[in-house]
């Protein structure tokens, strides 16, 4: 194989240079892309999480206010009780029964009852030790609250409050619900899922980006190498053979001009320097 020129090196780092970085940049681009795009559907189905969770604890709390208000319910229970809270508007029988109702039912880790902006009763999961001083005993601006914390356990729960009518009864008064659920698996899930999809994606686009530059690298070496050896360097170094033989006297046949090539104005001179030299030939001889 012949030498390359430094010429031809210079065109060849020149080209591979660039059509590397090309090949970078639109790697990275789409890493980048799918990096944002994971994060963003990360939140996104995080705040679903967060939305349906608002959505079954107002449906929870409608049903529980639904079976406290029924009469066919109230008359399920002990007469006596039910007319002992008529008249001395003893909680202690609702809100119990609330709190059963809630925990024993729903997937709910946290009831508190509100009476008159104060917490008149409250219960929780048995695998939880909450202090529900730390909690707030007035409604929410929003629809709901996020916390980090429960009691003694980190995660991410969906805190809400509701208000229960129990004018059936003979109540005037609003009674609030603050029911609080435990979303951490799912929040989890939602993370492990993405990142792992993320992940997933990240190394697929790492292979074929290895692959990608293993073969600009092939083809802006030894292709280009071996194309401009090709239709460049041999039909240039053909040209000055051609022109050394006509100069030498050594060229038999006459010089062909392609009129579709690059070089056919090269050609042509050859031709016209071959004539030329005959015809001085041909003038000495005579």
């Amino acid at each position: 194989m012949k030498k390359t020129g430094k010429e031809m090196r210079g065109l060849m780092v020149a080209v591979s240079a660039t059509t590397l970085l090309l090949v970078l940049a639109i790697i990275t681009y789409f890493m980048v892309d799918v990096i944002v795009t994971t994060g963003n559907n990360i939140e996104k189905n995080k705040q679903l999480v967060v939305e349906q969770t608002a959505k079954s604890l107002t449906e929870i709390s409608e049903n529980i206010e639904s079976m406290l208000s029924s009469p066919e319910i109230i008359g399920i229970f002990n007469q006596d009780y039910v007319n002992a809270f008529l008249q001395n508007r003893d909680y202690d029988l609702f809100n119990e029964l609330a709190a059963r109702i809630a925990l024993g039912f729903y997937p709910i880790d946290y009831i508190g009852i509100i009476q008159g902006g104060e917490l008149v009763f409250h219960d929780e999961k048995a695998s939880l030790d909450v202090d529900p001083s730390e909690l707030p005993v007035e409604p929410y601006e929003s629809a709901y609250e996020t916390l980090d914390s429960l009691g003694d356990k980190e995660g991410f729960f969906v805190s809400a409050f509701f208000p229960i009518d129990l004018s059936i009864l003979g109540v005037d008064e609003i009674v609030y619900v603050n029911m609080i659920m435990d979303r951490t698996a799912e929040y989890k899930e939602v993370s492990v899922y993405f990142t792992q999809q993320r992940n997933d994606l990240i190394l697929r686009l790492s292979i074929a980006a290895a692959i990608a530059v293993i073969l600009t690298l092939l083809l802006t070496t030894l292709g280009l190498r071996y194309f401009t050896r090709k239709y460049v360097v041999n039909p240039i170094e053909e040209l000055n053979r051609t022109a050394e033989e006509i100069a030498d006297g050594t060229f038999t046949g006459e010089v062909e001009v392609n009129k579709d090539s690059a070089y056919a104005a090269l050609q042509g001179l050859l031709r016209s320097g071959q004539k030329v030299l005959r015809h001085m030939d041909e003038e000495i001889q005579k």
